[in-house]
Protein backbone atom coordinates (compact mmCIF):
# COMPACT_ATOMS: atom_id res chain seq x y z
CA UNK A 1 0.00 0.00 0.00
CA UNK A 2 1.60 3.27 -1.07
CA UNK A 3 2.15 6.10 1.38
CA UNK A 4 -0.51 8.05 -0.73
CA UNK A 5 -3.68 5.85 -0.27
CA UNK A 6 -2.42 6.14 3.83
CA UNK A 7 -3.23 9.94 3.21
CA UNK A 8 -6.66 9.68 1.45
CA UNK A 9 -7.83 7.00 3.66
CA UNK A 10 -6.90 9.02 6.84
CA UNK A 11 -8.77 11.81 4.93
CA UNK A 12 -11.52 10.26 3.91
CA UNK A 13 -11.92 9.09 7.47
CA UNK A 14 -11.31 12.55 9.35
CA UNK A 15 -13.62 13.85 7.19
CA UNK A 16 -16.00 11.02 7.70
CA UNK A 17 -15.83 11.57 11.38
CA UNK A 18 -16.22 15.31 11.45
CA UNK A 19 -19.50 14.42 8.95
CA UNK A 20 -20.85 11.86 12.15
CA UNK A 21 -19.46 14.31 15.13
CA UNK A 22 -21.81 17.44 13.28
CA UNK A 23 -25.07 14.91 12.90
CA UNK A 24 -24.85 13.92 16.71
CA UNK A 25 -24.02 17.89 17.68
CA UNK A 26 -27.23 18.86 15.61
CA UNK A 27 -28.90 15.88 16.85
CA UNK A 28 -28.84 17.19 20.75
CA UNK A 29 -29.44 20.62 19.06
CA UNK A 30 -33.28 18.95 18.08
CA UNK A 31 -33.51 17.73 21.80
CA UNK A 32 -32.66 20.77 23.35
CA UNK A 33 -35.77 21.80 21.10
CA UNK A 34 -37.88 19.81 21.91
CA UNK A 35 -37.03 20.47 25.66
CA UNK A 36 -36.44 24.07 25.83
CA UNK A 37 -38.61 25.21 23.39
CA UNK A 38 -41.73 23.12 23.02
CA UNK A 39 -40.69 22.05 19.46
CA UNK A 40 -42.86 19.32 17.99
CA UNK A 41 -42.21 16.99 16.84
CA UNK A 42 -39.72 14.87 18.99
CA UNK A 43 -36.32 14.17 16.82
CA UNK A 44 -35.91 11.13 14.96
CA UNK A 45 -34.61 7.61 16.23
CA UNK A 46 -30.98 7.68 14.91
CA UNK A 47 -28.80 5.19 16.27
CA UNK A 48 -25.18 7.04 17.13
CA UNK A 49 -24.22 4.14 19.23
CA UNK A 50 -23.71 2.03 15.96
CA UNK A 51 -22.16 5.00 14.12
CA UNK A 52 -19.20 5.49 16.77
CA UNK A 53 -18.63 2.13 17.33
CA UNK A 54 -18.17 1.03 13.51
CA UNK A 55 -15.88 4.97 13.37
CA UNK A 56 -14.25 2.98 15.94
CA UNK A 57 -13.45 0.06 14.36
CA UNK A 58 -12.28 1.71 11.06
CA UNK A 59 -10.05 3.79 13.30
CA UNK A 60 -8.68 0.05 14.55
CA UNK A 61 -7.98 -0.59 10.84
CA UNK A 62 -6.80 2.33 9.66
CA UNK A 63 -3.07 0.75 9.58
CA UNK A 64 -4.05 -2.88 8.36
CA UNK A 65 -2.64 -3.95 5.41
CA UNK A 66 -5.83 -4.79 3.43
CA UNK A 67 -6.86 -1.73 2.12
CA UNK A 68 -9.99 -2.94 0.60
CA UNK A 69 -11.19 -3.94 4.14
CA UNK A 70 -10.89 -0.47 5.18
CA UNK A 71 -12.71 0.83 2.79
CA UNK A 72 -15.28 -1.65 2.82
CA UNK A 73 -15.97 -1.02 6.87
CA UNK A 74 -15.69 3.02 5.77
CA UNK A 75 -18.22 2.61 3.00
CA UNK A 76 -20.50 0.76 5.73
CA UNK A 77 -20.30 3.69 7.70
CA UNK A 78 -20.70 6.56 5.32
CA UNK A 79 -24.11 4.33 4.41
CA UNK A 80 -25.20 4.61 7.76
CA UNK A 81 -24.47 8.55 8.16
CA UNK A 82 -26.36 8.85 4.59
CA UNK A 83 -29.24 7.37 5.82
CA UNK A 84 -29.11 9.72 9.21
CA UNK A 85 -28.58 12.51 7.39
CA UNK A 86 -31.76 12.23 5.36
CA UNK A 87 -33.56 11.95 9.09
CA UNK A 88 -31.98 14.64 10.56
CA UNK A 89 -32.30 16.77 7.07
CA UNK A 90 -36.45 15.94 7.35
CA UNK A 91 -36.15 16.91 10.80
CA UNK A 92 -34.48 20.32 9.85
CA UNK A 93 -37.13 21.17 7.45
CA UNK A 94 -39.02 21.96 10.62
CA UNK A 95 -37.01 24.16 12.08
CA UNK A 96 -37.08 28.49 11.08
CA UNK A 97 -34.31 30.24 10.93
CA UNK A 98 -36.12 32.67 13.80
CA UNK A 99 -36.53 29.28 15.99
CA UNK A 100 -32.50 28.41 15.03
CA UNK A 101 -32.15 32.08 16.64
CA UNK A 102 -34.15 31.94 19.77
CA UNK A 103 -32.53 28.45 21.01
CA UNK A 104 -29.16 30.12 20.49
CA UNK A 105 -30.01 33.45 22.39
CA UNK A 106 -31.09 30.95 25.61
CA UNK A 107 -28.57 29.34 25.74
CA UNK A 108 -26.11 30.23 28.67
CA UNK A 109 -23.06 29.52 27.55
CA UNK A 110 -21.41 30.08 24.12
CA UNK A 111 -19.55 26.77 23.20
CA UNK A 112 -17.74 27.48 19.85
CA UNK A 113 -17.36 24.05 19.52
CA UNK A 114 -20.77 23.56 19.15
CA UNK A 115 -21.32 25.99 16.91
CA UNK A 116 -18.91 25.16 14.85
CA UNK A 117 -20.35 21.41 14.61
CA UNK A 118 -23.78 23.15 13.39
CA UNK A 119 -22.61 25.19 10.94
CA UNK A 120 -20.70 21.76 9.35
CA UNK A 121 -24.08 20.28 9.29
CA UNK A 122 -26.08 22.87 7.46
CA UNK A 123 -22.59 23.43 5.29
CA UNK A 124 -22.66 19.67 4.38
CA UNK A 125 -26.89 19.61 3.26
CA UNK A 126 -27.13 18.49 -0.73
CA UNK A 127 -28.55 22.15 -1.52
CA UNK A 128 -28.03 25.47 0.10
CA UNK A 129 -31.29 27.11 -0.25
CA UNK A 130 -32.90 29.86 1.31
CA UNK A 131 -33.56 28.43 4.33
CA UNK A 132 -30.78 26.88 4.80
CA UNK A 133 -28.12 30.01 4.30
CA UNK A 134 -30.69 31.98 6.51
CA UNK A 135 -29.90 29.85 9.33
CA UNK A 136 -26.21 29.90 8.34
CA UNK A 137 -26.29 33.22 8.86
CA UNK A 138 -27.80 33.16 12.00
CA UNK A 139 -24.97 30.77 12.85
CA UNK A 140 -22.29 32.79 11.06
CA UNK A 141 -23.33 36.09 13.55
CA UNK A 142 -23.50 33.89 16.45
CA UNK A 143 -19.98 33.39 16.08
CA UNK A 144 -18.79 36.75 14.84
CA UNK A 145 -20.48 38.15 18.75
CA UNK A 146 -18.14 38.28 21.79
CA UNK A 147 -21.19 39.40 24.48
CA UNK A 148 -19.67 42.86 26.66
CA UNK A 149 -20.46 42.66 30.49
CA UNK A 150 -22.65 45.93 30.16
CA UNK A 151 -24.76 44.03 27.41
CA UNK A 152 -24.63 43.91 23.69
CA UNK A 153 -22.04 42.76 21.87
CA UNK A 154 -18.26 43.19 20.17
CA UNK A 155 -17.52 41.35 16.97
CA UNK A 156 -14.28 39.52 16.44
CA UNK A 157 -11.53 40.83 14.81
CA UNK A 158 -11.26 40.37 11.02
CA UNK A 159 -8.45 38.09 11.10
CA UNK A 160 -9.61 36.03 13.53
CA UNK A 161 -13.32 35.70 11.76
CA UNK A 162 -11.63 34.45 8.97
CA UNK A 163 -9.09 32.12 10.78
CA UNK A 164 -12.70 30.19 11.47
CA UNK A 165 -14.63 30.73 8.25
CA UNK A 166 -11.44 29.66 6.22
CA UNK A 167 -11.62 26.02 7.12
CA UNK A 168 -15.66 25.68 7.38
CA UNK A 169 -16.29 26.89 3.82
CA UNK A 170 -12.52 25.00 1.63
CA UNK A 171 -14.61 21.60 1.86
CA UNK A 172 -17.32 23.53 0.41
CA UNK A 173 -17.64 24.83 -3.58
CA UNK A 174 -19.12 27.86 -3.80
CA UNK A 175 -20.00 30.35 -7.27
CA UNK A 176 -16.99 32.26 -8.27
CA UNK A 177 -17.39 35.94 -8.46
CA UNK A 178 -15.28 38.54 -10.15
CA UNK A 179 -13.04 40.55 -7.79
CA UNK A 180 -14.07 43.51 -9.00
CA UNK A 181 -17.84 42.77 -8.45
CA UNK A 182 -16.36 41.71 -5.03
CA UNK A 183 -15.64 45.26 -4.30
CA UNK A 184 -18.30 47.04 -5.17
CA UNK A 185 -19.87 44.09 -2.49
CA UNK A 186 -17.86 45.06 -0.45
CA UNK A 187 -18.74 48.77 -0.94
CA UNK A 188 -22.62 48.23 -0.67
CA UNK A 189 -22.32 46.27 2.89
CA UNK A 190 -20.06 49.03 4.13
CA UNK A 191 -22.64 52.12 2.69
CA UNK A 192 -25.30 49.83 4.17
CA UNK A 193 -24.00 49.49 7.27
CA UNK A 194 -22.87 53.72 8.01
CA UNK A 195 -26.25 54.32 6.82
CA UNK A 196 -28.30 52.45 9.53
CA UNK A 197 -25.27 53.29 12.35
CA UNK A 198 -26.23 56.72 11.30
CA UNK A 199 -29.70 56.66 12.40
CA UNK A 200 -30.68 58.31 16.32
CA UNK A 201 -34.41 57.09 16.73
CA UNK A 202 -35.97 53.98 16.39
CA UNK A 203 -38.77 55.42 14.43
CA UNK A 204 -35.51 56.81 11.98
CA UNK A 205 -34.34 53.28 11.44
CA UNK A 206 -37.70 52.08 10.20
CA UNK A 207 -38.50 54.86 8.45
CA UNK A 208 -35.26 54.22 6.31
CA UNK A 209 -35.62 50.77 5.44
CA UNK A 210 -32.10 49.94 6.02
CA UNK A 211 -32.63 46.99 7.78
CA UNK A 212 -34.55 45.81 5.25
CA UNK A 213 -32.15 46.46 2.23
CA UNK A 214 -29.50 45.10 3.86
CA UNK A 215 -31.74 41.37 4.54
CA UNK A 216 -32.15 41.28 1.10
CA UNK A 217 -28.52 42.08 0.21
CA UNK A 218 -27.94 39.13 1.74
CA UNK A 219 -30.68 37.21 0.08
CA UNK A 220 -29.83 38.29 -3.06
CA UNK A 221 -26.08 37.33 -2.34
CA UNK A 222 -27.47 33.36 -2.06
CA UNK A 223 -24.69 31.04 -1.85
CA UNK A 224 -22.16 33.90 -2.83
CA UNK A 225 -22.73 35.19 1.05
CA UNK A 226 -20.36 32.36 1.68
CA UNK A 227 -17.62 33.69 -0.05
CA UNK A 228 -14.08 34.21 1.74
CA UNK A 229 -14.16 38.05 1.76
CA UNK A 230 -17.36 38.66 1.57
CA UNK A 231 -18.55 36.58 5.05
CA UNK A 232 -16.23 37.81 7.21
CA UNK A 233 -17.61 41.24 6.24
CA UNK A 234 -21.38 40.44 6.61
CA UNK A 235 -20.56 38.80 10.26
CA UNK A 236 -19.08 42.39 11.07
CA UNK A 237 -21.47 44.29 9.85
CA UNK A 238 -25.01 41.95 11.02
CA UNK A 239 -23.01 42.03 14.71
CA UNK A 240 -22.74 46.04 14.40
CA UNK A 241 -26.38 46.50 13.05
CA UNK A 242 -27.41 44.11 15.27
CA UNK A 243 -26.15 46.18 18.34
CA UNK A 244 -27.69 49.47 17.14
CA UNK A 245 -31.18 47.62 16.62
CA UNK A 246 -30.77 46.54 20.21
CA UNK A 247 -30.26 50.33 21.35
CA UNK A 248 -32.34 52.44 19.94
CA UNK A 249 -35.21 49.62 20.48
CA UNK A 250 -34.61 49.87 24.25
CA UNK A 251 -35.06 53.68 23.76
CA UNK A 252 -38.16 52.63 21.77
CA UNK A 253 -39.38 50.66 24.09
CA UNK A 254 -39.32 52.80 27.35
CA UNK A 255 -41.49 54.91 25.22
CA UNK A 256 -43.57 52.65 24.19
CA UNK A 257 -44.09 51.80 27.66
CA UNK A 258 -44.81 54.90 28.82
CA UNK A 259 -47.66 55.67 25.58
CA UNK A 260 -49.14 51.92 26.51
CA UNK A 261 -49.81 52.89 30.23
CA UNK A 262 -51.28 56.15 29.22
CA UNK A 263 -53.36 54.28 26.76
CA UNK A 264 -54.72 51.83 28.88
CA UNK A 265 -55.34 54.72 31.91
CA UNK A 266 -57.10 56.83 28.99
CA UNK A 267 -59.28 53.63 27.74
CA UNK A 268 -60.62 53.01 31.20
CA UNK A 269 -61.18 56.68 32.06
CA UNK A 270 -63.10 56.51 28.76
CA UNK A 271 -65.18 53.43 30.00
CA UNK A 272 -66.28 55.16 32.87
CA UNK A 273 -67.23 57.96 30.61
CA UNK A 274 -68.60 56.47 27.28
CA UNK A 275 -70.54 59.61 26.62
CA UNK A 276 -67.29 60.82 25.79
CA UNK A 277 -65.59 57.46 23.65
CA UNK A 278 -66.31 58.46 19.37
CA UNK A 279 -66.54 55.61 16.99
CA UNK A 280 -63.32 56.26 15.97
CA UNK A 281 -62.16 56.28 19.24
CA UNK A 282 -63.51 52.72 20.36
CA UNK A 283 -62.08 51.44 17.02
CA UNK A 284 -58.50 52.81 17.63
CA UNK A 285 -58.66 51.41 20.90
CA UNK A 286 -59.87 48.23 19.82
CA UNK A 287 -57.01 47.77 17.24
CA UNK A 288 -54.51 48.94 20.20
CA UNK A 289 -55.63 46.02 22.16
CA UNK A 290 -55.29 42.82 19.33
CA UNK A 291 -51.91 44.62 18.25
CA UNK A 292 -50.85 45.03 21.91
CA UNK A 293 -51.90 41.26 22.46
CA UNK A 294 -49.69 39.85 19.14
CA UNK A 295 -47.13 42.25 20.61
CA UNK A 296 -46.66 40.56 24.01
CA UNK A 297 -47.12 37.06 22.89
CA UNK A 298 -44.05 37.91 20.42
CA UNK A 299 -41.86 38.89 23.23
CA UNK A 300 -43.12 36.02 25.66
CA UNK A 301 -42.21 33.69 22.91
CA UNK A 302 -38.64 35.76 22.07
CA UNK A 303 -40.19 36.29 18.83
CA UNK A 304 -41.00 39.63 18.36
CA UNK A 305 -40.55 41.26 14.79
CA UNK A 306 -40.24 45.11 13.55
CA UNK A 307 -43.82 44.25 11.83
CA UNK A 308 -44.86 43.59 15.64
CA UNK A 309 -43.33 47.03 16.78
CA UNK A 310 -44.18 48.71 13.95
CA UNK A 311 -48.04 47.80 14.52
CA UNK A 312 -48.25 48.72 17.90
CA UNK A 313 -46.60 51.85 17.30
CA UNK A 314 -48.85 53.04 15.02
CA UNK A 315 -51.84 51.96 17.20
CA UNK A 316 -50.76 54.30 19.76
CA UNK A 317 -50.13 56.81 17.68
CA UNK A 318 -53.55 56.59 16.89
CA UNK A 319 -55.79 56.39 19.88
CA UNK A 320 -53.17 59.30 21.62
CA UNK A 321 -53.65 61.97 18.10
CA UNK A 322 -56.85 61.27 18.28
CA UNK A 323 -57.96 62.03 22.04
CA UNK A 324 -55.32 65.31 21.65
CA UNK A 325 -57.17 66.24 18.33
CA UNK A 326 -60.53 66.28 20.80
CA UNK A 327 -59.05 67.68 23.44
CA UNK A 328 -58.12 70.71 21.21
CA UNK A 329 -61.26 70.59 19.11
CA UNK A 330 -63.88 73.95 19.54
CA UNK A 331 -65.77 74.20 20.56
CA UNK A 332 -66.59 72.09 23.35
CA UNK A 333 -68.62 71.95 26.41
CA UNK A 334 -66.99 73.03 29.70
CA UNK A 335 -66.09 69.56 31.68
CA UNK A 336 -67.39 69.10 35.00
CA UNK A 337 -64.54 68.62 37.47
CA UNK A 338 -64.48 65.06 37.77
CA UNK A 339 -64.61 64.59 34.15
CA UNK A 340 -61.69 66.66 33.66
CA UNK A 341 -59.76 65.02 36.55
CA UNK A 342 -60.57 61.60 35.03
CA UNK A 343 -59.31 62.29 31.35
CA UNK A 344 -56.32 64.11 32.78
CA UNK A 345 -57.43 67.40 30.92
CA UNK A 346 -57.00 70.81 32.73
CA UNK A 347 -59.29 71.56 35.29
CA UNK A 348 -61.69 74.65 34.60
CA UNK A 349 -61.15 77.52 37.18
CA UNK A 350 -62.83 80.83 37.92
CA UNK A 351 -62.68 83.38 40.44
CA UNK A 352 -65.66 81.97 42.64
CA UNK A 353 -64.13 78.29 42.97
CA UNK A 354 -60.51 77.97 43.80
CA UNK A 355 -60.97 75.14 45.56
CA UNK A 356 -61.46 72.82 42.44
CA UNK A 357 -58.37 73.29 40.92
CA UNK A 358 -56.08 70.37 40.15
CA UNK A 359 -52.73 69.83 42.10
CA UNK A 360 -51.34 70.23 38.97
CA UNK A 361 -52.68 73.15 38.03
CA UNK A 362 -50.40 76.14 37.31
CA UNK A 363 -47.06 73.00 37.29
CA UNK A 364 -47.50 71.21 33.97
CA UNK A 365 -44.11 69.78 34.81
CA UNK A 366 -45.79 67.53 37.33
CA UNK A 367 -49.28 67.42 35.39
CA UNK A 368 -48.27 63.32 34.31
CA UNK A 369 -46.96 62.48 37.69
CA UNK A 370 -49.81 63.66 39.34
CA UNK A 371 -52.01 61.91 37.23
CA UNK A 372 -50.34 58.13 37.49
CA UNK A 373 -50.74 58.68 41.78
CA UNK A 374 -54.58 59.71 41.15
CA UNK A 375 -55.14 57.01 38.72
CA UNK A 376 -52.88 54.29 41.18
CA UNK A 377 -55.14 55.60 44.26
CA UNK A 378 -58.77 55.11 42.35
CA UNK A 379 -57.70 52.00 41.19
CA UNK A 380 -57.08 50.67 44.76
CA UNK A 381 -60.08 51.75 46.15
CA UNK A 382 -60.03 56.05 47.38
CA UNK A 383 -62.53 55.04 50.00
CA UNK A 384 -60.03 53.18 52.09
CA UNK A 385 -57.57 54.62 54.92
CA UNK A 386 -54.90 56.32 53.81
CA UNK A 387 -52.52 54.03 56.24
CA UNK A 388 -54.13 51.06 54.02
CA UNK A 389 -53.61 52.50 50.45
CA UNK A 390 -50.07 53.45 51.00
CA UNK A 391 -49.54 49.35 51.22
CA UNK A 392 -52.14 48.18 48.29
CA UNK A 393 -50.73 46.49 45.91
CA UNK A 394 -51.59 49.27 42.67
CA UNK A 395 -49.94 52.00 45.20
CA UNK A 396 -46.83 50.67 47.08
CA UNK A 397 -44.62 51.03 44.37
CA UNK A 398 -45.09 54.53 44.47
CA UNK A 399 -43.79 54.98 47.87
CA UNK A 400 -46.34 57.02 49.49
CA UNK A 401 -46.94 58.38 52.99
CA UNK A 402 -49.95 58.01 54.21
CA UNK A 403 -50.40 61.74 54.79
CA UNK A 404 -49.54 62.40 51.11
CA UNK A 405 -52.15 60.20 49.99
CA UNK A 406 -54.74 62.07 52.05
CA UNK A 407 -53.19 65.18 50.33
CA UNK A 408 -53.83 63.63 47.24
CA UNK A 409 -57.15 62.58 47.67
CA UNK A 410 -58.53 66.06 49.38
CA UNK A 411 -56.70 67.56 46.19
CA UNK A 412 -58.75 65.39 43.67
CA UNK A 413 -62.01 65.63 45.27
CA UNK A 414 -61.61 69.72 45.14
CA UNK A 415 -62.15 69.52 49.11
CA UNK A 416 -59.17 71.73 49.42
CA UNK A 417 -59.69 75.72 49.82
CA UNK A 418 -56.63 77.34 47.91
CA UNK A 419 -55.12 80.22 49.40
CA UNK A 420 -55.56 78.47 52.90
CA UNK A 421 -52.32 77.34 54.74
CA UNK A 422 -54.01 74.10 55.00
CA UNK A 423 -54.58 74.05 51.28
CA UNK A 424 -50.68 74.72 50.44
CA UNK A 425 -49.73 72.15 52.83
CA UNK A 426 -51.83 69.90 51.02
CA UNK A 427 -50.56 71.14 48.00
CA UNK A 428 -47.38 70.66 48.54
CA UNK A 429 -47.06 67.25 49.91
CA UNK A 430 -48.83 66.51 46.87
CA UNK A 431 -46.60 68.26 44.41
CA UNK A 432 -43.45 66.40 46.43
CA UNK A 433 -44.34 63.24 46.21
CA UNK A 434 -44.95 63.75 42.51
CA UNK A 435 -41.26 65.19 41.61
CA UNK A 436 -39.79 62.27 43.88
CA UNK A 437 -41.40 60.18 41.39
CA UNK A 438 -40.14 61.81 38.53
CA UNK A 439 -36.65 62.42 39.62
CA UNK A 440 -35.91 58.73 40.37
CA UNK A 441 -37.55 57.84 37.01
CA UNK A 442 -34.89 60.21 35.49
CA UNK A 443 -32.23 59.13 37.43
CA UNK A 444 -32.73 55.47 36.29
CA UNK A 445 -32.79 56.66 32.71
CA UNK A 446 -29.68 58.49 32.72
CA UNK A 447 -28.00 55.79 34.46
CA UNK A 448 -29.29 53.44 31.89
CA UNK A 449 -28.95 55.65 28.63
CA UNK A 450 -25.49 56.32 29.51
CA UNK A 451 -24.29 53.17 29.49
CA UNK A 452 -25.46 52.98 26.24
CA UNK A 453 -23.90 55.74 24.87
CA UNK A 454 -27.47 57.35 23.72
CA UNK A 455 -28.32 60.24 22.23
CA UNK A 456 -31.03 60.81 23.62
CA UNK A 457 -29.00 61.06 26.74
CA UNK A 458 -28.74 65.28 26.26
CA UNK A 459 -31.99 65.72 25.75
CA UNK A 460 -32.77 63.81 29.39
CA UNK A 461 -30.03 65.67 30.89
CA UNK A 462 -31.80 68.91 29.86
CA UNK A 463 -35.11 67.71 31.31
CA UNK A 464 -33.78 66.98 34.57
CA UNK A 465 -32.72 70.60 34.98
CA UNK A 466 -36.38 71.45 35.09
CA UNK A 467 -36.82 68.85 37.53
CA UNK A 468 -33.71 69.86 39.65
CA UNK A 469 -34.78 73.54 39.90
CA UNK A 470 -38.71 72.88 40.51
CA UNK A 471 -36.87 70.27 43.57
CA UNK A 472 -35.07 73.44 44.99
CA UNK A 473 -38.38 75.73 44.56
CA UNK A 474 -40.84 72.85 46.63
CA UNK A 475 -37.67 72.44 49.07
CA UNK A 476 -37.80 76.81 50.11
CA UNK A 477 -41.43 75.48 50.53
CA UNK A 478 -41.31 73.30 52.74
CA UNK A 479 -38.19 75.03 54.36
CA UNK A 480 -41.00 78.28 55.08
CA UNK A 481 -44.11 75.88 56.08
CA UNK A 482 -41.35 74.43 58.34
CA UNK A 483 -40.23 77.52 60.05
CA UNK A 484 -43.60 78.93 60.35
CA UNK A 485 -44.92 76.05 61.95
CA UNK A 486 -42.21 76.20 64.79
CA UNK A 487 -42.90 80.17 64.90
CA UNK A 488 -46.48 79.39 66.36
CA UNK A 489 -45.61 76.08 67.88
CA UNK A 490 -48.07 74.10 65.59
CA UNK A 491 -46.55 70.28 66.43
CA UNK A 492 -49.23 68.03 64.76
CA UNK A 493 -47.70 68.58 61.10
CA UNK A 494 -43.71 69.02 61.74
CA UNK A 495 -43.29 65.22 61.94
CA UNK A 496 -45.37 65.70 58.50
CA UNK A 497 -43.20 67.94 56.85
CA UNK A 498 -39.73 66.67 57.75
CA UNK A 499 -40.16 63.77 56.75
CA UNK A 500 -41.75 64.58 53.38
CA UNK A 501 -38.79 67.19 53.21
CA UNK A 502 -35.99 64.74 53.39
CA UNK A 503 -37.90 62.20 51.45
CA UNK A 504 -37.75 64.44 48.66
CA UNK A 505 -34.19 65.77 49.07
CA UNK A 506 -32.80 62.42 48.87
CA UNK A 507 -34.34 62.22 45.36
CA UNK A 508 -33.32 65.57 44.57
CA UNK A 509 -29.86 64.41 45.86
CA UNK A 510 -29.86 61.54 43.90
CA UNK A 511 -31.09 63.00 40.74
CA UNK A 512 -28.27 65.57 41.03
CA UNK A 513 -25.09 63.54 41.64
CA UNK A 514 -26.42 61.93 38.79
CA UNK A 515 -26.73 64.33 35.99
CA UNK A 516 -23.80 66.21 37.48
CA UNK A 517 -21.42 62.95 36.57
CA UNK A 518 -22.67 62.15 33.70
CA UNK A 519 -22.02 65.93 32.23
CA UNK A 520 -25.89 67.94 32.80
CA UNK A 521 -25.25 71.53 33.29
CA UNK A 522 -26.10 72.91 36.88
CA UNK A 523 -29.17 74.90 36.78
CA UNK A 524 -27.79 76.65 40.03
Amino acid sequence: MSTATFAELNQRYIKLADRCRAQWTFYQLLQGLAKHLAHDPPPPEVDFRETFERLKEVADNLNNPDTAQVQRLMDKVELHAELSDERLRAADQRISPSLLRRFFDRLSTRDEKVLLAVIKFYLDAPELDADVLDKLDVLFTRLAEIPRAEGGFLSRERHELERLTKPLLAGRPLPQIPQREVEILLEAILELRSDIMAKRTFSELMASGGLDRFRNLKRRLGPSLLHPQLLPALMESTVAIKNRFRTLWEEEEALILDDTNRVMELARQLERNPDLLTAEQREAIETFSRTRQRFEQARREDNLRTEDIQALRQSLTTVLEQFDAQQGAAPKPTPTLQEAEELGAPVPVTPSTPAESTPSAGDPLLHEYVNKIMFALELAGKDRPPAELVQAREVVALRLEPWEVEACLALGSGAVVQGTLAGERSKLFALAAALRLKADEEAREIDRLSKRSSERLAELLEQATQTLQRAAELDRRFTWLIEDALYRGDTEHLEKLYRSRFRLLRAYSGLWLIHHDRGGISPF
